[in-house]
């Protein structure tokens, strides 16, 4: 906003004037601030001002009441007891105010020049302000719109309230008294004649209370009587206050008071402007210097007054309309006849108007963050912005200028300013010393949600989200690095000043750059001679404000690309240091390193080593330019072969440097990998080791190791030195035996062999180690040194994704092959004590194993000690089931631990068997065989040994289920209810009999064929209120299920209530359960599969078809079945319709009647005609329609096959199958 004059940009606040408290040097207006065209009414009073402590501290209260630092944001309490913020101003005793009419014409006008009717032009002597363009003397006369010496006049000359302080002794001092009256009128008469409505009180500062000194109240009334000051709101008295807090009071109270007077002063202003813009444009005023001036046309005047009744409702902070007169001032601006439109764009008033025009949307936006609208201000922004660039486009030089990206860069940089002075709470940057684990505090101060919910056809773009004032810095920062280029591209000729250059040129530059707000191109030139704009330090002063907001909010990778870009441009302007010094932090803490974003960590190796080396760090040089021969080795050797050829051209006489790298902060264009060939040794054994070199050069390059130290975390270390040698093998992927080279001394392996690596191969030197103490070890780091000329550098790898392996290599049938190593942590290795040598066999396991499955498993146990053994077997489950079952051994006594067994005694070298019989879960999930055997010498039986083996078992169920219930009928007589049996049992049901029938389809899903033997229904909880039966609709026999094949039975259903008061649905939980074996001679296993709940409903009414036994093609008779188990009387409507593939006899359209706890039949006589006489393979498939209707819910009843014949599929559709 630095660009526009400081009192468009700044925020309105009711401007409050002390006078005869002193002077405060900070608050006194400067610069554009003080200007006035002509000095009006002089306020001056003879009285001394206030000193002492009171009055000090009284200042300081009064100033604690300026709100011009506060952010511009509404109060967190509004409403009418909210104290408004002020502008604060203290002057002395003297004081000119503004004059509120122009002065007149020098010369008085004759008769003839009121009225000129040959010119056809008027005069008048009406008298304006002297900065309305009616006046001569204003800055904007004749056709201007607007001036900021006017805002700088309601901001810091003509105030809403002057507050006079006074000392009051309290001695009989009538001279005093008189002096003050004086004064007190002095000043009210000037404000009076000076034609402001300024509210005026008076505060007396008095040595003593009224209590103690009862003749002030006299002297008060006199005062008062005298200058006739409303007691409660124009004459304040102040005591004696020993405290802040009741000075604080006091002005609290004062200010509170004044408040209402304070608006209304700004609401009558408000009102004169709407009265004017109503009455239309004033009259236009010709002086005879230029009587033939273009005036300000109507569009401009009603800008004029939009813009004054926004800039009122801010002084009063009624911030909706504010902004309501504000977007109508621009709506005014931008219309087909306002000022934008109608003013030649060459015309220094159209660039008046577009600075007017960005100052009053820029309050738009600002009236919208206020009122916490934060989409809304974002639309505003982008709408205006579009606004602009069309207005540009069309009436301007256009947006490919310099001038354009600079608005563009000011317009975003505005819109982050206005955010920080909102301080609106939900873009706030999260506390530093928050948890950082917190992933609500990583989001928070991103983004503002939308002040209202939009609907899913409103949604908007995530960018009209308002975001903090990181991104738009960004956007300011882009459309500056644009600017700067524009720049660049000036030509020659246009960057010589216009006193130098011929008219030609300096028209040429007039019709083709457009100055709004930018230097001419002979001063925006970068390398121009008279360049008055620096590109880079304003590139820098905004790119760092947007890292610093991007990182206050945990946007890490924001804020590094930034300050990337930024590095980028200094390098361009061969700024090196700068350069440097931006980009040696992004180096050494980024994150694109980790995760592998080459496409930006890259360049910004490019730029540290290019930087480095004009910069004379070598430190910096050597470990950019070792991280950049992984990545690209063809930029960081910049055609060397080696690193040490590059860094003897690059540095020819430098002295000793030694670079220390670590694999968490630098990449390595060599790799190490390091793989154990075992999980697991003991100690003393050998184990093999591999430790592996990847060179990431390209194949003209080559680089060469001068040692590699292996460290493990029980202090034993390996040492690998180069030594050159051509016994040993270059290819790619060489392994390199190092067995014969082994030497150890006191835990530390020492070996050499050949560290050459070319042609980006890798090479895996293999060698034997054994360990000397158990427990875990695992390599802690590996480090490569490196020597050149005048360099070492030294690089650790320590973190395990690093530097473990997952494949090894070995030799086979004359090749290196490379075998998958079968665990994960291969730098780990466990050293285990001496192992037992009693041997686990597990026999009978199956390829796949089902739930509820009874498994028999032989378990050899072998005894390799040199003596016999006594032997306890324990066996457990492990997994995530619930309803895992203990094993059990065949033979076990009853005094044998859960899941064990006593074995007994096995001699040396013998073996022996034990049965273990496992009950797999009843549902499919992974688990863990655990078998451990316990055993003790003969020997030596105070020592147990132990050997265990684990097997996973992963269950899987054998079947699926699919369930297809429906309705069938009851062929038995209902109850009647109007027929009850007295002498039925009291236990016995009454309600309806319904049947039904439930399907069940079995889908395999073994990977072998089973036989299948029973399919049963069994309950599983009590039904209340019903009874049922269940029974097989035909007999199952027992059959092979194929692999993926599908079988399936069906099961009748008889429900009763035993209520007929009962209406409640019925529910019914029930499980199926499926016996099947492997073979013949395997074991029965029951599968139990949850059949879904079925719900059975007792009091609605269904419809159900029947086929006769007897029908045959040709005739059949169809019978329907209509039953009303609810407690009401029941009307339906009966359709029959037509079909071609034959006639029915019954009637089409019947209403039937159906009384409670009653069914109605029926009957239809179908007689097949054409082609449906013959009957296939198949037999005849007919698919009668008939429509039964509810009259009085309007309901339609779907029709349910009542028996055999009848088939209803998913979609209703009913169909009879004829024989």
């Amino acid at each position: 906003m630095e660009a526009y004059p400081a009192e468009y940009s700044a925020h309105e606040l009711p401007l409050v004037i002390l006078s005869g408290l002193g002077t405060r040097p900070d608050i006194v207006p400067t610069g554009g601030q003080s200007r006035r065209q002509e000095s009006g009414a002089r306020i001056s009073t003879s009285s001394k001002e206030c000193s002492g402590d009171r009055a000090r501290l009284l200042l300081e209260q009064l100033l604690k009441q300026d709100g011009s630092s506060e952010a511009w944001s509404s109060p967190p309490s509004s409403g009418p007891q909210t104290l408004l913020p002020y502008r604060i101003r203290t002057i002395g005793r003297n004081y000119t105010l503004p004059a509120r009419k122009a002065a007149p014409l020098p010369q008085s006008p004759s008769a003839d020049g009121f009225q000129n009717q040959q010119a056809g032009q008027f005069r008048s002597t009406e008298l304006h302000s002297p900065l309305s363009p009616l006046s001569p003397g204003s800055p904007i006369y004749p056709d201007g719109v607007f001036t900021p010496l006017w805002l700088a006049k309601h901001q810091w000359q003509v105030p809403a309230a002057f507050i006079a302080f006074f000392e009051l002794s309290s001695g009989d001092d009538t001279a005093q008294n008189e002096q003050l009256q004086i004064d007190i009128n002095a000043i009210r008469t000037a404000l009076s004649r000076s034609g402001f409505k300024t509210k005026f009180a008076a505060v007396l500062l008095s040595d003593k209370s009224i209590l103690r000194t009862p003749e002030l109240e006299d002297r008060l009334s006199a005062i008062r009587r005298a200058t006739t000051l409303d007691p409660k709101s124009g004459l304040f008295f102040m005591p004696p206050m020993s405290s802040q807090a009741e000075i604080a009071t006091f002005v609290q109270s004062m200010l509170t008071t004044l408040q209402p007077l304070i608006v209304d002063y700004y609401r009558d202003l408000t009102k004169h402007s709407r009265r004017k813009k109503t009455r239309g444009g004033s009259g236009f005023l010709t002086s005879p210097v230029d009587g033939g001036a273009h005036a300000l046309s109507t569009p401009g005047w009603n800008v004029r007054y939009d813009f004054k009744q926004g800039v009122y409702a801010e002084f009063r902070q009624e911030m909706d309309v504010a902004e309501r007169h504000y977007s109508a001032a621009i709506d005014e601006l931008f219309s087909s006849d306002g000022i934008l439109e109608a003013t030649p764009s060459w015309s220094p008033r159209w660039n008046e108007a577009r600075l007017l025009c960005d100052v009053v949307a820029l309050r738009v936006v600002r009236c919208q963050l206020w009122m916490s609208s934060t989409t809304g201000a974002t639309l505003s922004w982008v709408n205006y912005r579009a606004r602009v660039r069309d207005l540009v486009d069309r009436r301007g030089k256009g947006t490919q200028t310099y001038a354009w990206d600079a608005w563009e860069s000011r317009w975003a940089e505005i819109m982050a300013q206005l955010i920080r002075r909102a301080a609106i709470p939900a873009l706030q940057a999260s506390d530093a010393n928050a948890a950082d684990e917190s992933v609500e505090l990583a989001r928070f101060g991103t983004y503002a949600m939308p002040e209202r919910a939009y609907a899913a056809s409103e949604r908007i773009p995530p960018f009209y989200l308002l975001h903090h004032p990181g991104y738009w810095l960004r956007m300011a920062v882009e459309s500056t690095r644009a600017r700067r280029e524009k720049a660049m591209n000036i030509p020659d000729e246009d960057c010589i000043p216009p006193g130098q250059s011929p008219a030609s040129s300096v028209a040429h530059r007039a019709t083709t750059y457009d100055t709004y707000l930018v230097p001419a191109p002979h001063e925006e030139h970068p390398h121009a001679k008279s360049n008055s704009f620096d590109h880079l330090a304003e590139t820098e002063r905004l790119a760092s404000a947007a890292s610093k907001e991007f990182a206050g909010r945990g946007q890490m990778r924001a804020s590094e690309l930034l300050k990337l870009q930024l590095a980028q441009l200094q390098e361009s302007a061969k700024m090196f240091e700068q350069a440097l010094a931006v980009a040696l932090p992004v180096w050494e803490e980024c994150t694109w390193r980790e995760d592998g974003w080459d496409s930006l960590f890259v360049p910004l190796l490019t730029l540290v080593q290019r930087c480095a080396a004009k910069c004379g760090n070598a430190h910096a040089h050597i470990s950019a330019t070792w991280e950049l021969m992984k990545l690209r080795p063809d930029v960081a050797l910049n055609g060397s072969t080696d690193l040490p050829s590059l860094l003897a051209l690059t540095w020819p006489d430098h002295e000793e440097v030694h670079v220390q790298m670590h694999d968490r902060q630098r990449h390595s264009p060599i790799d190490v990998q390091f793989a154990f060939r075992d999980k697991g040794t003991n100690a003393g054994d050998h184990v093999e080791c591999q430790l592996s070199l990847i060179s990431r050069l390209a194949p003209y390059c080559k680089v060469a190791a001068h040692r590699m130290e292996i460290s493990m975390s029980n202090g034993e270390t390996v040492t690998i030195d180069h030594e050159d040698s051509e016994s040993q093998e270059q290819q790619d992927n060489g392994l390199v035996d190092l067995s014969a080279k082994t030497k150890s001394t006191d835990g530390k392996l020492m070996l050499h062999a050949d560290l050459n690596l070319e042609r980006s191969h890798e090479r895996t030197y293999s060698f034997p180690f054994s360990f000397r103490e158990t427990g875990e070890v695992l390599v802690q780091s590996i480090t490569i040194w490196v020597k050149a000329d005048f360099a070492s550098i030294e690089h650790k790898f320590s973190e395990p994704q690093n530097i473990q392996a997952s494949l090894a290599y070995i030799r086979h049938a004359g090749r290196i092959e490379q075998r998958e190593l079968p665990f994960t942590s291969t730098a780990t290795i466990i050293v285990r004590p001496k192992p037992p040598k009693m041997q686990i066999l597990l026999r009978g396991l199956h390829d796949q194993h089902y739930t509820n499955e009874h498994l028999s498993l032989d378990v050899e146990l072998v005894n390799e000690e040199e003596e016999a053994v006594q032997v306890t077997a324990v066996a457990s489950f492990s997994g995530e089931g619930l309803d895992l079952a203990i094993p059990s051994w065949t033979g076990a006594s009853e005094d044998s631990p859960e899941g064990g067994i006593d074995v007994g005694r096995i001699n040396a070298g013998a073996k022996q068997v034990a049965n273990l019989l496992v009950v797999a879960a009843s549902g499919p999930i992974p688990c863990v065989l655990t078998i451990e055997i316990k055993y003790t010498l003969l020997s030596d039986p105070q020592t147990p040994l132990k050997k265990t083996l684990t097997t996973d078992l992963e269950l899987t169920a054998p079947f699926e289920a699919t369930f297809n219930f429906a309705p069938l009928l009851y062929i038995e007589k209902w109850p009647s209810f109007f027929d009850m049996s007295p002498t039925s049992a009291a236990d016995e049901p009454e309600g309806i009999p319904q049947k039904w029938r439930l399907g069940t389809m079995l889908h395999s899903l073994a990977a072998r064929d089973l036989t299948i033997e029973t399919i049963e229904l069994r309950e599983t909880s009590e039904v209340v209120g019903a009874t049922y039966s269940l029974s097989q609709s035909r007999e199952f026999a027992s059959q092979t299920l194929k692999l993926q094949g599908t079988t399936g039975t069906e099961f009748d259903l008889l429900s009763r209530k035993l209520s007929f008061d009962d209406r409640r649905p019925t529910h019914l939980e029930l499980l199926l359960d499926i016996g099947w074996r492997r073979d013949a001679e395997s074991t029965l296993v029951t599968t139990t599969l949850p059949v879904p709940k079925l719900i059975l409903p007792s009091s609605e009414p269904r419809v159900l078809c029947t086929v006769s036994p007897d029908a045959h093609v040709g005739h059949v008779t169809v019978r329907y079945h209509l039953e009303n188990p609810s407690s009401h009387f029941l009307t339906f409507g009966v359709t029959m319709e037509a079909n071609d593939d034959f006639a029915f006899g019954g009637a089409k359209f019947r209403s039937l009647s159906v009384a409670p706890l009653s069914r109605v039949e029926f009957v239809y006589q179908l007689l097949m005609h054409g082609s449906k006489t013959q009957a296939g393979s198949d037999g005849v498939q007919i698919s009668p329609v008939l429509q039964v209707v509810d009259s009085y819910y309007n309901k339609a009843l779907r029709v349910h096959s009542g028996g055999n014949g009848v088939n209803v599929d998913d979609k209703g559709r009913l169909t009879i199958v004829l024989p």
